[in-house]
């Protein structure tokens, strides 16, 4: 096999086992409250009111709030190993490939992709 062979099999071989680095490092997000005049904040960031959807860093976790006076409902997206990171893996490991795809942000996806934020309702004790 000619050198330009080895390198060209060898790059398709790495590209196989790294198709997380392919992938956006952002993941869509629908964020709706119980409440439609509520506003909806993401890691501190007001987003909206009511419902919004906002693309997330894949790899970390956001905490959602959703707050109506003094109401608020919170909610927490954490993440995990997306089917293209476990590919990245299996690839990884039966191609005796480094798992280079590990270090992409295709690797990880958002436990959820829709949510509904739960406002208490309006305490009408009068007291």
């Amino acid at each position: 096999m000619s050198a330009a062979r080895i390198a060209l099999v060898t790059t398709a071989l790495a590209s196989l086992a790294s198709c997380s680095l392919f992938v956006s490092s952002k993941q869509a997000v629908a964020i709706s409250a119980t409440e439609p005049d509520a506003e909806i904040f993401v890691d501190g960031a007001l987003i909206g009111r009511g419902a919004a959807t906002v693309e997330l860093q894949r790899n970390k976790t956001h905490a959602v709030m959703a707050k109506l006076g003094d109401r608020t409902g919170v909610a927490t997206i954490g993440n995990d190993i997306s089917s293209t990171g476990a590919l990245d893996i299996v690839g990884g490991v039966f191609f005796l490939v480094p798992l280079i795809g590990i270090a992409g942000p295709g690797f990880w996806s958002l436990d959820s992709t829709t949510i509904l934020v739960m406002i208490p309702p309006a305490n009408n004790s009068g007291s």
